[in-house]
Order: C-alpha cells, then sequence, then structure tokens
C-alpha cells in the first residue's frame, strides 16, 4: 500500500486524537524483531510492553500456552484442550463441542517461527504484516467500527466470532487477511484474557487485505468531524 505509517498515525491522531493509543501490527518472520520474554502462561501478560513502545516477538519457545501456540501459529493442538476448555473453563458444553469450534476457527502452524507485536511508530511501512490489532476504549471503537463499515453494503463487515483472545485477535486477522478478506474483528471478550486488560479495553482487528482499502476512507468517513463524533472525541480527548 502506498500509505506510510507516519501520514496515517498523522490521520488517525487528527481524528481520533492523541489519547488514543496507536495500534499493533502483525508480523511474522524468519528472524525476531524483538527481545522474546519468557514467562509463564498468557501471552497477553506481556502487552504491556508493546504499548510502551517495546516490540515483543514469541516463538514456540518463550510462548509457554498451549492454547496460545496454537492459535498463533506457533504450536500444534495440545491434546488436553478440549476438555480444559469444556471442563474446566467451562466456554463450552462438551470436549465434542469445543473440537468442532476450534475447527472452525481453523487455526494454522505458521510458516515463520517469530510472531511479533510492533506499535506502528516503529515501523516505516505496513509492508509483510498480517493486520492491526488496536486496544481500545468502548468510545473509540465504534469509530473504529463505523470506519470500517464505511465503505461496504455487508453488514456483517465487522465480527466478533467466539474464540480466545489471542484467536480473536490473531487467527481471525491472519485467516481473514490470507484469504483476501474483508472482514474486522471485535474481539477480547475471553474471561480468561480479559484480567491482562483495563476494564474498559476491547480489541478491534483490521486484516492488511482490509486495511489497504480503508486507509484511503478514513478522512471521509464520521470520524473525520461529523457531529456526533466530535462529541465523543472530546470525551476520548478528557480521558488522555
Amino acid at each position: 500500500m502506498n500509505m506510510t505509517t507516519k501520514e496515517f498515525i498523522d490521520q488517525y491522531t487528527e481524528f481520533f486524537g492523541e489519547a488514543a493509543p496507536l495500534p499493533l501490527a502483525v508480523v511474522y518472520t524468519d528472524y525476531p524483531m524483538g527481545e522474546g520474554k519468557n514467562i509463564p502462561g498468557c501471552m497477553f501478560k506481556q502487552f504491556h510492553h508493546e504499548y510502551n513502545g517495546e516490540t515483543v516477538t514469541f516463538d514456540a519457545s518463550n510462548l509457554t500456552c498451549g492454547g496460545g501456540k496454537l492459535y498463533v501459529g506457533l504450536g500444534p493442538t495440545p491434546p488436553k484442550v478440549y476438555n480444559f476448555v469444556s471442563l474446566v473453563e467451562k466456554y463450552k458444553d462438551t470436549p465434542e463441542t469445543t473440537k468442532r469450534s476450534i475447527d472452525l476457527i481453523n487455526p494454522h502452524l505458521s510458516e515463520k517461527p517469530y510472531l511479533n507485536f510492533v506499535r506502528i511508530d516503529k515501523l516505516e511501512t505496513f509492508d509483510n504484516m498480517e493486520g492491526l490489532i488496536f486496544f481500545v476504549s468502548p468510545d473509540i471503537l465504534s469509530g473504529l467500527f463505523t470506519w470500517a463499515n464505511y465503505d461496504t453494503k455487508d453488514i456483517n463487515a465487522v465480527m466478533s466470532p467466539w474464540g480466545s483472545g489471542c484467536s480473536s485477535t490473531v487467527t481471525s486477522l491472519v485467516n481473514e487477511n490470507r484469504s483476501g478478506g474483508k472482514h474486522c474483528f471485535i474481539g477480547m471478550l475471553d474471561v480468561s484474557a480479559r484480567p491482562f486488560f483495563k476494564p474498559d479495553i476491547l480489541s478491534f482487528s483490521i486484516p492488511a487485505s482490509r486495511f489497504v482499502e480503508m486507509s484511503t476512507t478514513l478522512s471521509k468517513c464520521c470520524v473525520a468531524g461529523a457531529p456526533a463524533w466530535l462529541k465523543l472525541k472530546k470525551r476520548i480527548d478528557t480521558k488522555k
């Protein structure tokens, strides 16, 4: 795409305000782009590093959550995942329902060993990314939702499929991008992942295949100055 990260950041902060956090680019590589921190459990324990501007890299050795490895493509399906999701976490009624649901999510093993989360001000271009993940308040989310629906007749242009936090942010985005799809995704509704974020934060994922189009409409949709949005933007600005 022709827009640089700086050009997008300038537009984004103009229309969403300086208080709106910058999104993270999801990039798979053959080499680590940042430091891999080995901590037990959920990958989202690391995300305060990303929002401080650090690039965090995961591979099969430092991502210890078996479900996380599965959903982001760094490991196979853990043998106990179906029982754990249904019988322990009680997110599905049976292991069979869990298996069917995960089959529909359809996570794939990555051909590249490193998964990097990079705040976009650390990149010059959007080349080679799978897409963007925004971690935002409901007010900002409403603007992203409106922007994503601006130029499409699809009333399901934004979806919120069942899945873990890493599935709703990464798996859906990657699968959509690699199929050339146009859907965006609201996520971070996973009860297990929510404790690692502030109470008013949800995620919004835009695959690169859709961002190419959306990058041309940001200055045209309501967030560029519609009266209703300016009321919300004023409230967003006060939370800086």
